[in-house]
């Protein structure tokens, strides 16, 4: 069952984070410990974990917890832009230390994130959800420059019509995408950590691939549906012409 859970892509879920008034966050198994879960927005974990020697739950070193608020906000401004706002749209970012190269220096040597993005929509008769995941490996900088392991998952949910009442128009489309894409970029910063250059070059491969996926997905399955749809409407119509000629033969020749 564990093998069966980790090959199928779940709908994100969202939670509230109440020591961050009420801010809302995306839960994923990179974000989870035991039943918990951790916030990107206060670094605590809800329900609360019982504290331990470590701390209690994973979190990540604090020059790394500096890159993943900058990396929260600059990723929320992207959703306002690309997707709107309101409370039917939530991102959530996290980031972890690679456990060899974990410390004061993990920005410098390399780590790993994962960027968030669900939008739902709950109308009188459309309903559904898009979720991006984007898990994305980075490599140490060397000579200035860091190799970035990109993979991104999309999952799309639609539902429009109503199936209520004697008849049913109701039109059903879910899918999913996968795709990994590896590029070596310049880290350009002003600061110590390099984490402004992590963020943008994320954010940049995070758009390109999100532009590229929104289509396929467009073509191979909105664009489909659409075909398949539009030749159901002509076989009905042309099998009710059929029968209306046969109707119209046999009628004459008893005349």
């Amino acid at each position: 069952m564990e093998d069966l859970f980790q090959r199928v892509d779940s709908p994100l879920k969202i939670a509230s984070d109440p020591t961050a008034q009420g801010k809302k966050y995306l839960l994923i198994d990179h974000s989870r410990d035991g039943e918990s879960h951790r916030s990107p927005w206060s670094n605590e974990y809800f329900p609360p974990i019982p504290p331990t020697d470590d701390g209690g739950g994973f979190k990540p070193s604090q020059p790394l917890r500096n890159v993943e608020l900058i990396a929260n906000e600059v990723f929320e401004s992207y959703c306002d832009l690309y997707y709107g706002k309101g409370d039917n749209v939530v991102s959530s970012v996290y980031l972890w230390d690679k456990e060899e190269i974990s410390g004061s220096n993990a920005s410098r040597k390399g780590f790993a994130g994962c960027f968030l993005i669900s939008k739902r929509m709950e109308d009188e008769n459309e309903s559904g959800f898009w979720n991006s995941i984007h898990v994305v490996d980075i490599g140490p900088i060397i000579e200035g420059t860091a190799k970035y392991k990109l993979t991104t998952t999309l999952l799309l949910s639609m539902q429009v019509g109503s199936s209520t009442g004697e008849g049913s128009n109701e039109i059903q489309i879910a899918g999913s995408l996968t795709k990994q894409v590896e590029k070596t970029c310049a880290v350009q910063s002003s600061c110590a950590d390099d984490e402004t250059g992590h963020i943008l070059n994320i954010g940049q491969m995070i758009e390109e691939i999100e532009t590229e996926m929104r289509s396929n997905m467009d073509s191979l399955h909105v664009q489909k549906t659409k075909e398949v749809m539009d030749s159901i409407h002509r076989d009905a119509g042309d099998r009710k012409r059929s029968n209306l000629m046969a109707a119209m033969m046999a009628r004459n020749g008893r005349l």
